[in-house]
């Protein structure tokens, strides 16, 4: 392969003037020309040469999940380009109605529903959001020092928090609802396997979560899922498997294990909510949960001390993952529908109602 990229390389850079004394035959003639290749047809020639062709079908053979994972990346960041500039373009419009309705300034407005509404912080408030500032500053200062830039960086960070509740507020008075279509995915068939699962267990939808606790972004979408299944009870399953970030390493499985431990015993799902909830990994912690769960911690200890059968499961999801494409996580595939990273709950929603047939 090496001398092939040689070659490849240094034929670029060929004299461009023709050698007066060749030393060989001249070249056969060419190939008659074929039409190009779409995209829509799979027997579409990509590349000739005399005596031969490559065919579009077999470079989708080669790539294989990676040409339908970039396929799926870029309609997805499609349609949450659109959905965020139809929503923005939205939320502009109601802030002007309001404020026309008040007969105010949309300055005002906010004003009075943002910034009016943020009290002064107290000592316990500025002495959480302390280290974070004093990070961003590479200081050392105390808390008086930078006083003015701690209270400044709490501020911020509640006139936000206000702004988003104020927003929530205004689509509910006035009925906001994006009405985008979510896009046609090419799907992928992912195995359930036997892997814990919640929710009925004939529902119509299927989510596969390829997740791992220690990933901050996993336990940011864990509450989301759970409404989910509220929301959409009886339609909508979660099949949990494990994607360790560091791979199939015994090592990095600790809470993983644990899970599986638990599930032994029949509190897979509850320790899973603790570990998500909590995000106290700590061999210590883990094992306090088992008891707080009615497990025998002593089988519970040996389970984690000895988890060949659980480190057998683990690896076995990841290498489904590996197989399915992803490369991060959380992964999620709703009947069989892409979705990367920890995406808005309107997002999911969007999924499941046009598997649901919405």
């Amino acid at each position: 392969m090496l001398s092939l990229l040689v070659i490849l390389a240094c034929g670029g850079a060929q004299d461009a003037t023709p050698s007066a004394t060749p030393s060989g035959p001249a070249p056969a003639a060419p190939a008659a020309a074929t039409a190009p290749a779409s995209t829509q047809d799979p027997s579409g020639v990509v590349a000739t040469w005399t005596g031969g062709q490559i065919s579009y079908s077999e470079v989708q053979a080669r790539l294989g999940k990676q040409l339908v994972m970039m396929e799926v990346e870029y309609l997805q960041n499609r349609y949450n380009a659109e959905r965020q500039s139809a929503e923005e373009l939205a939320l502009r419009a109601l802030i002007d109605t309001e404020a026309k309705a008040r007969n105010l300034s949309t300055d005002a407005l906010l004003k009075a529903e943002v910034q009016d509404k943020i009290p002064k912080p107290t000592q316990a408030q500025l002495e959480e959001v302390y280290p974070y500032v004093r990070r961003q500053m590479r200081t050392d200062a105390p808390l008086e020092a930078i006083l003015e830039q701690v209270t400044q960086a709490w501020t911020r960070n509640a006139e936000n928090e206000r702004m988003a509740a104020y927003l929530d507020e205004l689509k509910a008075k006035y009925g906001l609802k994006i009405q985008l279509p979510y896009p046609n995915l090419p799907k992928i068939e992912v195995s359930a396997d036997d892997d814990p699962t919640l929710g009925d267990a004939a529902a119509t939808v299927t989510i596969v979560e390829f997740a791992d606790y220690q990933c901050g972004y996993c336990r940011k979408v864990y509450p989301t899922l759970v409404e989910l299944l509220d929301e959409y009870k009886g339609k909508v399953k979660v099949v949990y498997r494990d994607y360790p970030l560091g791979g199939p390493n015994p090592s990095g499985m600790g809470p993983s294990i644990a899970a599986n431990c638990a599930g032994s015993q029949g509190k897979y799902w509850e320790m899973h909510d603790v570990l998500m909830r909590t995000g106290d990994f700590s061999a210590s912690g883990m094992e306090a949960t088992a008891g707080k769960l009615g497990l025998d911690v002593e089988a519970y200890k040996t389970c984690v001390s000895e988890p060949t059968s659980q480190v057998a499961e683990i690896t076995a999801d990841f290498e489904a993952g590996q197989a399915a494409g992803i490369s991060g996580t959380p992964a999620f595939f709703i009947n069989g529908v892409f979705l990367n990273g920890a995406v808005p709950k309107e997002v999911f929603k969007a999924v499941i109602d046009k598997e649901l047939g919405g």
